[in-house]
């Protein structure tokens, strides 16, 4: 039976359309409080694994669905449901809840090895990066689907996890949205809203609205920094478009991300510049 807060607040949703968001407890109240038992689960690291270079690593982990059901009841599997993982420096993942019907999830809070709970994150040329107080990790040995998804729907530093519609950031669709810009809508939401933010809907890590810094790069141009950033900044944290996909993958996803950007409303007329600039 639902707890009398979790229900008043599925309720709320229903009515409303509000997100309901939980700040996280440390680890070790989770277990408690829950009646849990931590497990471990070994993955391929995708932050610091290459396609000819996976490493394992085995993490302490809570199963996620179990702790979703207890925090939102049956509403978090609903169709148009999506759950947001919140970072502390600001990163924001929405995934929607099909992906944990697919795959299996955990929320880490520990390496089994009792090493230290941080990560080299390669593509973004940052060391050591502590992942606590809690990760999201999925269960990738043997899933070509995730393994090609590399670190995309990995937050780390989580603080708070959020429930609510997967139709909330279709709000920056444009009423006319083509094919190619709703599929431009899609790729952002997976490899730029995490970061970035566009009137206000997405990640707090950059400051700058995207559609209004994007506005000011030649479409061609914009593509290619999306494609391969340090190649125009080195030593960017900016990470390359997932370097999994195959070359026209990638290429094809930047055309459609550009088209999107393309689409949003500019408050203020937009000067062309060259990448680096």
């Amino acid at each position: 039976m639902l707890n009398r807060v979790v229900f008043a607040a599925l309720c709320l949703i229903a009515s409303t359309g509000q997100a309901v968001a939980l700040d996280l407890p440390v680890p070790e109240k989770l277990e408690r409080q829950y009646a849990l038992k931590a497990r471990t689960v070994e993955v391929v690291e995708p932050h610091t694994s290459t396609p000819d270079d996976p490493l394992r690593v085995r993490y302490r982990a809570l199963p996620a669905d179990e702790l979703l059901g207890r925090w939102f009841g049956e509403g978090w599997k609903a169709q148009d449901a999506a759950v947001v993982f919140f970072a502390r420096d600001g990163y924001r993942s929405v995934i929607p809840a099909s992906r944990f019907a697919r795959h299996r999830a955990y929320l880490a809070f520990g390496r089994e090895d009792g090493a230290a709970f941080a990560v080299d994150n390669r593509q973004q040329h940052e060391q050591g990066i502590a992942l606590g107080p809690y990760y999201l990790i999925w269960d990738n040995l043997g899933s070509e689907d995730l393994l090609r998804q590399g670190a995309y729907g990995w937050p780390y530093q989580v603080t708070r996890v959020e429930l609510q519609s997967a139709a909330d950031e279709r709000r920056l669709l444009p009423s006319d949205a083509s094919p190619e810009v709703l599929q431009g809508f899609e790729a952002s939401q997976e490899y730029c809203l995490t970061c970035h933010h566009i009137r206000g809907m997405g990640g707090a890590k950059v400051g700058e609205d995207l559609a209004q810094a994007a506005c000011r790069w030649k479409p061609e141009d914009l593509k290619a920094w999306m494609i391969e950033p340090a190649r125009w900044r080195p030593g960017t944290a900016m990470p390359p478009l997932n370097p999994r996909l195959s070359e026209s993958e990638r290429s094809l996803a930047s055309e459609r991300i550009a088209a999107f950007l393309a689409a949003q409303p500019h408050e203020s007329g937009c000067a062309l510049s060259r990448p680096g600039s």
